[in-house]
């Protein structure tokens, strides 16, 4: 959401860093506004999870401040078409904010409650997706399945006709009928028949539901063909090269292991030597990560039928790795993946059947606990690589894991000889990058990073700290490039500067900002505002900070409480 000035320079960045494709983020010069080439664009974002901001007045190729005229007019009419030109009302929050003396319309877009989905535009009755590279008008199985998610979906319980036991993979079988009765004190001694009825594997009739077929069936392509996975290498062009294109069926977890081999195969990997002198093959993609990904898209794949016709696909392209499957996520956002509360199946009795469905190694497709995401994300910093990115446009959910995160032996010999090993992985990306010529603004490291804006400025700001970067600019357009030679700390100092930013471990559980904080108190006492200069934190951040370190005893102060002369110092 936009509201300021700053919120509007951060968007710009993004938009340059992005090339202009933006899923929630839209920009249109005043010679393209009108109510034709808004109607898609509000339609779409009404109809996108989390709603999305369209600029007017902002040029996307080169990304360029152009203005706007009368703005307020344009508000007033904007206003209107949001209010009578769909089938359902849309929440528009507008707001004209001025840049370099050209006035830009800033639209904050609601997303429209789920059971009012589809959003239609009057104008041709017709509906609009938000894909990356624009707004394309809904299909009527897309339209669908936006119908159906007016309620908890429920297509995995469905009955498949003219099946039976006899169409399920034996094997398969008998390991989740022993992983139930161990993992449930209530099916401990029951009989098979009962298992595979209680967990909604067959029906009281005998018949294959579509989650027990899926999941354990020998080829459940046969009654429903789109239940696999495509994969593929894609050129430069655009297009796969049919060489390096597969088509993954079979049961749930022949497919799981299947897809996780077949990126392993077409993923770079690097040579390391390990502690014990063997060299050994480092995967340009944690498989743990890859892993628990693939499982994600294909458990929680939308299983109603106007998306049966669809499958899961992985495809590799130049720069990343995408993986994706029809629906989106129910019962939460993409802000609450890997968190405590971010846990909701969409298809709850596939979910169950695959917390006891086991692969060809004996491991269960899925834990059942939630904490998959959070096992995605330590994997990938562990490795040394950017964040996971998802994106979920209501009807096709996806996750984009960056290419070429490995950094080059040239580059980790030069991060040895800085000695930055204390740095997070972001930051040694981002001192990497600014080796080969690269600065970075608040906004373009936030991007990169998938930070919020008070974290990225304090990572950069310990950058310039430790002398490893420079900061140029005043407030709002600050830039971080390279700190230059003669600038840099020698090792010796580099080691002290290092120490100091090594926090305990109960210090750093207080509050998110609490290190950062205490890290900055660590030679001499210091003002509330001169703890704000050092940090790049906000007032409002330090003084959180400060209030939870004093009442845990880390912090003490010095002075009269309110006063800005009061200073803090370590207990």
């Amino acid at each position: 959401m936009i509201v300021d000035k700053q919120d509007l320079l951060e968007a710009l960045a993004r938009l340059e860093l992005e090339g202009g494709d933006c899923l929630d983020l839209e920009a249109k010069t005043f010679s393209e506004y009108s109510r034709d080439a808004l109607g898609p664009t509000l339609s779409a974002f009404a109809n996108l999870p989390g709603g999305g901001t369209l600029l007017l007045g902002v040029s996307e190729n080169p990304v360029k401040v152009v203005g706007i005229k009368h703005p307020r007019e344009q508000i007033q009419a904007l206003t209107s078409q949001a209010r009578q030109g769909f089938s359902t009302e849309i929440s528009v929050d507008p707001r004209s904010i001025e840049l370099d003396g050209k006035a830009v319309v800033v639209a904050n877009v609601q997303e429209v409650p789920t059971n009012a989905k589809p959003c239609r535009w009057k104008e041709n009755g017709s509906s609009y997706l938000r894909q990356y590279d624009g707004d394309y008008r809904m299909s009527a199985q897309e339209e669908q399945q936006l119908l159906i998610r007016h309620e908890h979906p429920r297509g995995d319980t469905i009955p498949v006709p003219n099946t039976s036991i006899n169409n399920l993979d034996a094997d398969l079988v008998k390991a989740f009928v022993r992983n139930a009765r161990t993992g449930s004190t209530a099916l401990r001694d029951q009989s098979e028949a009962d298992v595979l009825l209680n967990l909604n594997v067959l029906t009281e009739e005998g018949t294959a539901t579509l989650a027990g077929l899926y999941a354990l069936g020998n080829y459940p392509q046969r009654y429903f063909p789109a239940l696999a996975i495509t994969a593929a290498v894609v050129g430069d062009e655009g297009g796969p090269r049919a060489t390096d294109r597969l088509r993954i069926d079979g049961p749930l977890p022949h497919m799981l292991t299947a897809a996780v081999d077949w990126v392993s195969q077409n993923a770079r990997t690097n040579i390391e030597l390990g502690a014990d002198g063997h060299a050994r093959n480092v995967h340009e993609y944690p498989l743990v990560a890859v892993r628990e990904l693939i499982a994600n898209a294909l458990v929680h794949r939308d299983l109603s039928e106007p998306a049966l016709s669809k499958g899961v696909e992985i495809r590799m392209t130049r720069d990343r790795l995408v993986i994706s499957s029809p629906g989106g996520l129910w019962g939460l956002t993409v802000d609450q993946l890997g968190t405590r509360d971010g846990k909701s199946a969409v298809n709850e009795r596939l979910y169950d059947i695959c917390t006891f469905t086991t692969d060809a190694d004996g491991r269960r497709v899925i834990e059942g606990l939630g904490t998959g995401i959070r096992a995605v994300r330590e994997a990938l910093r562990q490795a040394d690589m950017e964040p996971v990115r998802f994106q979920d446009t209501g009807v096709r959910f996806t996750a984009l894991l960056p290419r070429a995160a490995l950094l080059s032996p040239s580059d980790l010999n030069w991060l040895a000889e800085l000695n930055a090993e204390g740095l997070g992985v972001e930051q040694r990306h981002a001192l990497t990058e600014m080796r080969h010529g690269r600065s970075w603004t608040n906004s373009t490291y936030r991007r990169r990073f998938s930070l919020d804006s008070a974290e990225a400025r304090r990572q950069l700001q310990e950058l310039v700290n430790l002398g490893f970067a420079e900061a140029s600019g005043t407030k709002g357009s600050t830039s971080y490039a390279l700190a230059s030679a003669d600038r840099q700390p020698n090792k010796s100092e580099k080691s002290v500067l290092k120490d100091e930013t090594q926090v305990p471990e109960d210090v750093a559980a207080v509050s998110t900002n609490a290190a950062t904080v205490w890290s900055c108190l660590e030679t001499t006492p210091k003002t509330r505002a001169q703890i704000v200069e050092a940090t790049g934190l906000t007032g409002r951040q330090v003084k959180w900070a400060l209030d939870h370190l004093k009442a845990s005893g880390f912090v003490v102060f010095q002075g009269r409480q309110g006063s800005t002369a009061t200073t803090y110092r370590r207990a």
